[in-house]
């Protein structure tokens, strides 16, 4: 197992010293058990926040009300330090309404949702695994602790969690466990959009994007316009991008792109990319440059490429001359773009055209320029335009 920073051991040992127990506990302890450094250091506790707050300089209420204090020490390092808690009366499948504290970490980590994220640790009392974590580490196993339908019963979200950590783990997710996610998945209705598909994006960007199957199937995700999936698996192939993967993702599920980009309240980046690489997918083995060309007029180099990746791995196309040629035209700085003309609207004015003319003669000046990259000069361009 990995050490703990020092930063972090700083904390707990301030926290002991005034006569406390605390741990870092969930996330960063699985990942530290399978040789991956943690990004954060969630720290529990059975010193209550008001006792947290006298022993450190600085401090932030982040969630005090459930027990939640955020200890900044003098580097400018964030902790979240958490008193030991039990929770009861999830309303909106998602918060609790009722939170107790307790003293025993056996408790907290009861109420927490799968094995492989109950375990706290130490250097002093060193590993804390009452429901056989690290077992199911080993196994590589997901694995709900206690009564599977009570803990996705409490919180909604757990279900996403479930098919994430499949995913970017690559653990396969325990019968029982499963059965009772999927009964409940009606329940990721009551989730907020963002939170449903902050799960997907993470899911699809794991090693097994392919574990949302099941949750598809069984309709969890139709109350965002997601019904069917085909092919998931094949998302592994491609570069590790969120807005190609989610790309291939909608394709592959039949579905409305827009509307679930909508439904999901994501950012416009998603909605303009996925609009871009629509218009481009008339690319194949056979587009010559002015094709190409045109590709680029339409969507940026990266997106060109990303379809690139996209048809080869997902369609099964081989189109990797296409990136050969793209790379070429693009370093030649061959013109594609009515802005590359040799010649612009002004130009055109003075030449006599009126104004509602102006684009359309751009653009018949483009696609002749995008054949034939030598006539992309202004009086070459003009003649042109005296022969119409």
């Amino acid at each position: 197992m990995q050490e703990i920073p020092q930063s972090v051991d700083s904390i707990i040992e301030t926290i002991e010293s005034g006569g406390f127990e605390a741990f870092i506990v969930g996330g960063c302890v699985r990942d530290m058990l399978i040789g991956i450094t943690p990004s954060d250091y969630d720290i529990t506790t059975s010193a209550l926040p008001t006792q947290i707050k006298s022993m450190f300089k600085k401090t932030v209420d982040t969630g005090i009300k459930h027990g939640t204090v955020t200890v900044i020490d003098d580097n400018g390092n964030h902790f979240e330090i958490t008193t030991y808690r039990t929770e009861n009366g999830y309303d909106d499948m998602r918060h609790p309404k009722n939170v107790a504290f307790v003293s025993n970490i056996r408790d907290d980590l009861a109420r927490r949702d799968f094995t492989v994220n109950a375990m706290a640790y130490n250097k002093t009392q060193g590993l804390i695994d009452f429901f056989g974590g690290q077992k199911d580490l080993k196994k590589g196993i997901l694995k709900a602790v206690g009564d599977p339908k009570t803990r996705f019963s409490e919180d909604a979200l757990r279900i996403l969690r479930l098919f994430r950590f499949s995913s970017t783990l690559g653990f396969k997710i325990e019968r029982e466990t499963k059965i009772s996610a999927l009964s409940l998945c009606k329940n990721l209705e009551k989730i907020s959009s963002e939170r449903v598909a902050n799960e997907i994006l993470k899911s699809l960007m794991g090693k097994n994007p392919n574990a949302l199957k099941p949750l598809i199937k069984n309709g969890g995700l139709k109350f965002f316009g997601i019904n069917t999936c085909k092919h998931l698996e094949k998302i592994g192939r491609l570069q590790n991008k969120e807005t190609l993967r989610f790309f291939a993702f909608l394709n592959l599920c039949d579905c409305d792109g827009p509307a679930v980009i909508k439904s999901l309240k994501l950012s416009n980046i998603f909605k303009n990319y996925y609009l871009k690489a629509k218009t481009i997918l008339f690319l194949n083995k056979k587009s010559n440059d002015s094709e190409i060309k045109l590709a680029l007029s339409l969507a940026e180099p990266e997106i060109l490429f990303d379809i690139i990746d996209y048809k080869t791995h997902i369609l099964g196309e081989d189109i990797s001359d296409l990136s050969i040629r793209t790379k070429r035209i693009i370093k030649s700085a061959e013109p594609y773009k009515i802005s590359h003309l040799k010649i612009n609207g002004n130009d055109l004015k003075n030449l006599g055209i009126e104004d509602k003319e102006i684009g359309e003669t751009l653009k018949r000046l483009c696609e002749i320029v995008r054949q034939n990259p030598n006539f992309n000069s202004k009086e070459e361009l003009i003649k042109m335009i005296n022969h119409q």
